[in-house]
């Protein structure tokens, strides 16, 4: 009970450690807010070819990409490079999961073995060793699940030192479910797949192979799981701005997410560390382990991607461990309003104040300022670059660390925030003052402090601000699409009244009253 307290209390007690901490339910590093984007991991090696399969795919970053002698943005990544523009361009976390398969011939996503080792860089490194056995599906010698690949886990580790040194957060899953569950191709050459390693895995030789993967019932794969996550700590487990999950697109059982947690709680005991446990599952699941006494209290940050509500109000939420690829669970993107969005941040926000909340969906403004006032921190989102400039193809890797296409969105928000409420916002959460479009206008407060309301249409916007004490507040009006900030009214108000301002309609906008 000491060391779950001891969790506790470094994952979501104001100021408790230096570097990343959980602040009111809000991400925060040395005193200031982390909110945006955050970059989602590249899953192959770079930008599409003309294979037949899908042409023109433009690139995302993966920072265990290997291009052997070619170094920046769909190469062998710059992280130092990567983590500056990260900061400048409003996406400071990446979540990051190993790639689908490891060379460029499997682009196609075709399932023929392979008969030679002519491998086609840049490469997706996996995070298990070869072996010097013959041979795996894709012509190379066999992984070897107890031995691990130093050049993969060294990028880890120069991430996770950028992201502490600067304030950018990784996102760290373990696992990569899509290979299990979505495509023969995505699974042919999965280093767990029998043909593929020295260890007698016992795994399905086609897919589905999600349920058989998270079943530690069987020893030997219990064991390696075992071997692989106490591997993931010990080369992450120094680092303050990781935050850990399960596994990207993790649909399977809550069986698989109690051993992981106890794995971690072993490891944490015997080094006597402790890391930031992050929890992404379908609603059943992560309910489940939300409700549990001891493993609940260790979760830090909640990835709601796998249920929402639908724009009709409706609940969709499939249940764990019944092998459904989670990108064919719905598209939350279009089946959520802004409406629908913000009720689910802020249910789970209320319900959990002091865990933070991230979730995937498509960077849109009115809702990412519906996740925003919800009380979300990081929107993880592809942050694709746009199409290069002749004489470059239009899928070619741009030069430099260049904004990401979903960038011009998210940036006068990510800036407005960054340059006004850094260390005002840790100690905002919803708050229901709202008089009028209750349905439309929300708010987010630190009484007789901050208030901020957005106003989805813009218009009349009307507060009731009795409980603030007399306060004298200056009134701002915040356009989220271009970054202008203009007085509001005559710019100055007394609280202790119920108060009202007049917004441009026809878009979104927002009040921001700040206390004298």
């Amino acid at each position: 009970m000491l060391f779950a307290g001891l969790i506790m209390f470094i994952t979501e007690t104001a100021g408790a450690v230096e570097g990343l901490s959980v602040q009111n339910g809000w991400l925060v590093h040395d005193g200031e807010v982390i909110w945006g984007c955050a970059q989602h991991n590249g899953w192959w090696g770079g930008y599409r070819k003309n294979t037949g399969w899908i042409h023109n795919y433009k690139v995302r970053t993966a920072i265990c990409r290997n291009a052997p002698g070619q170094v920046g943005p769909g190469f062998t990544e710059d992280l130092s490079k990567l983590t500056d523009a990260m900061l400048q361009y409003g996406y400071p976390g990446f979540e990051h999961n190993y790639g689908l398969w490891y060379d460029r011939r499997r682009d196609n996503h075709d399932t023929i073995r392979r008969t030679d080792a002519n491998v086609e860089p840049p490469f997706m490194e996996q995070p298990w060793a070869r072996s010097d056995k013959p041979t795996a599906w894709d012509g190379l010698g066999k992984y070897d699940l107890t031995k691990f690949n130093n050049w993969y886990f060294e990028r880890l580790r120069e991430f996770a030192r950028h992201c502490d040194s600067k304030g950018t957060v990784l996102f760290h899953n373990f696992y990569m479910q899509h290979a299990l569950l979505e495509n023969p191709a995505h699974y042919v050459d999965f280093p767990w797949r029998p043909v593929n390693c020295v260890q007698n895995t016992q795994m399905p030789d086609t897919i589905p192979a999600a349920n058989s993967f998270y079943d530690i019932n069987d020893d030997t794969r219990r064991e390696l799981h075992r071997l692989y996550i106490h591997k993931c700590l010990d080369e992450l487990g120094d680092y303050t701005n990781v935050i850990h999950l399960i596994s990207q697109e993790y649909t399977g059982p809550v069986s698989f997410v109690q051993f992981w947690m106890d794995t971690i709680k072993e490891w944490e005991q015997v080094k006597d560390k402790a890391v930031k446990i992050g929890l992404g599952a379908t609603k059943d699941v992560m309910d489940a382990i939300l409700e549990d006494p001891e493993r609940g209290p260790r979760i830090s940050t909640l990835c709601l991607s796998y249920w929402w509500y639908n724009g009709d109000g409706t609940l969709y939420a499939p249940k764990g461990g019944k092998q459904i690829p989670a990108r064919y669970t719905g598209d939350l993107s279009k089946r959520t309003t802004p409406q629908s969005l913000y009720r689910q941040i802020r249910e789970y926000r209320l319900r959990y104040p002091n865990k933070a909340i991230i979730q995937h969906h498509k960077v849109e403004l009115e809702k990412a300022w519906a996740f925003l006032m919800g009380g979300g921190s990081m929107i993880i989102a592809g942050m694709q670059y746009p199409d290069s400039s002749p004489p470059k193809k239009p899928w070619d890797q741009p030069d430099s660390y260049i904004a990401p296409e979903e960038a011009a969105i998210i940036l006068p928000t990510y800036d407005f925030i960054k340059t006004y409420l850094s260390k005002a916002l840790p100690k905002m959460r919803p708050a229901d003052i709202v008089l009028l479009n209750r349905d439309s206008n929300w708010c987010l407060a630190d009484k007789g402090e901050n208030y901020l309301v957005f106003a989805l249409k813009g218009g009349r916007i009307e507060l009731d601000l009795s409980k603030a004490q007399k306060a004298s507040f200056t009134a701002k009006l915040f356009n989220p699409r271009n970054g202008d900030l203009i007085p509001a009214g005559t710019g100055k108000i007394i609280g202790d009244s119920k108060i009202s301002f007049d917004a441009p309609k026809g878009g979104c906008w927002t009040l921001w009253l700040k206390s004298e």
